[in-house]
């Protein structure tokens, strides 16, 4: 609906939706996630072209270069919609975990920063150590950390380090990822979904509400940003993607995702978040190796054009091709997510065994993709065999020009 008559039906939908009345039937009816649903769908849908007119009418445009795959110029400022509507949901729920209003408080200052690098490119390394230090934040002020070690006081030399990994690998990863139209934002619905499943599922509605808005607010945004037979009208942008990272990765780390064992409520998230810790442990290791980067940070702050989608694009998959493949491997890890969430240990470690091994088929496509074009060429420049091809004689210079010469004189 991109008609005037459609968005004022819309915005009057929205209306109803804020009213008293409406939101009581929804919340004594036990279905306040259908509410956050469509008003953070809504919110976003809205807002979403009239952030596309702030970004064009303050020039914060998207332009093409080397690195970047559109070849068009195309506004950002797609992730303050997402933000809006986000928060707007779930101020109007009203229901917050202590630890989630840390967490949302935290992830205004990412989005801040990310929204003043769309404006003005901030350095990757200045945007990085920020990261770093709103996520110690969330850690020492909020108390938020990952539960990997347990038995005692040390234990937190292990799961706080790894808790700044989570936040800050997962944050840029997202980053990472919106290279193609759609894929950030979709990998952020499907991300959220699973989420949103397993915290109701574990009886923890106010993390399944986070889940659900972000869930809204991305596929309001995604009629913007994903369009078949056309390129995106609206970017997430910087602001938008490492956003809905931190806060992805953030509430992963508010639950417990599983009711039978800890090490499956450990396993859960990471099949969820499969794809995002995939590529980036990849281009980790891969950089590393060929002695781009010295550390594991530093792909963090480096941009380049090796990750998943890119190799896809390499393999010849066009760029809508390359974000379904992406989406369906994502949709199996969080299928095998729901699975393994009843399960005991041994059914986390199966589950981790299929991610790995689909893994590993992926990695063989990609290393046999990159021969291709070697063999194209080495094919073009190798001669016919005998007898398609027969011995080329000298060119007769003198009589060329001359025909041409003829040529010219008859047109004339």
């Amino acid at each position: 609906m991109k008609s005037v008559t459609g968005k004022i039906i819309l915005a009057g939908a929205l209306v109803v939706q804020a009213l008293p009345t409406v939101r009581g039937y929804y919340f004594d009816a036990g279905m306040r996630w259908q509410y956050i649903l469509l008003f953070a769908f809504l919110v976003a849908y809205l807002a979403s072209p009239l952030c596309a007119a702030l970004a064009r009418r303050l020039n914060v445009m998207d332009r093409p270069d080397l690195r970047k795959i559109h070849n068009r110029a195309t506004p950002l400022f797609g992730g303050v919609a997402v933000f809006v509507a986000l928060n707007a949901a779930l101020l109007m729920n009203g229901v917050l975990l202590p630890g989630m209003g840390v967490l949302m408080a935290a992830g205004a200052v990412i989005f801040a920063v990310g929204l003043v690098d769309d404006v003005r490119s901030l350095s990757p390394r200045v945007r990085l150590l920020i990261q770093v230090g709103v996520s110690l934040l969330v850690i020492v002020w909020g108390g938020l950390h990952l539960t990997v070690a347990v038995g005692g006081p040390w234990t937190l030399w292990i799961n706080v380090p790894l808790t700044l990994l989570w936040l800050v690998g997962l944050t840029n990863a997202m980053n990472f990822f919106d290279g193609i139209d759609g894929l950030a934002a979709g990998l952020s619905i499907i991300t959220s979904l699973f989420l949103g499943i397993l915290a109701f599922k574990t009886n923890q509605p106010a993390l399944g509400w986070l889940a659900v808005a972000i869930t809204g607010s991305c596929l309001g945004f995604m009629p913007y940003n994903f369009l078949l037979g056309r390129s995106a009208l609206l970017f997430l942008g910087d602001a938008g993607s490492t956003y809905l990272g931190f806060m992805l990765a953030g509430l992963a780390v508010l639950g417990e995702w599983s009711t039978t064992s800890h090490f499956v409520s450990l396993t859960a998230p990471v099949l969820i978040f499969g794809v995002l810790i995939f590529d980036m442990v990849y281009i980790t290791l891969s950089r590393i190796k060929n002695r781009r980067v010295r550390n594991v940070f530093g792909p963090l702050a480096t941009p380049g054009r090796d990750h998943l989608h890119h190799r896809l694009l390499f393999m010849g998959f066009a760029r809508k091709e390359a974000a379904f493949a992406i989406f369906t491997i994502a949709v199996c890890f969080g299928v095998s997510a729901l699975i393994i969430m009843d399960g005991q240990p041994e059914d986390a470690v199966l589950g981790l065994l299929q991610a790995g091994l689909i893994l590993a088929v992926i990695v063989a496509l990609m290393w046999k993709g990159r021969d291709v074009p070697g063999a194209r060429r080495k094919a073009a420049e190798a001669p016919l065999p005998a007898p398609w091809c027969a011995p080329l004689r000298p060119l007769d210079v003198d009589g060329a020009t001359q025909g041409l010469r003829r040529l010219g004189e008859r047109t004339h």
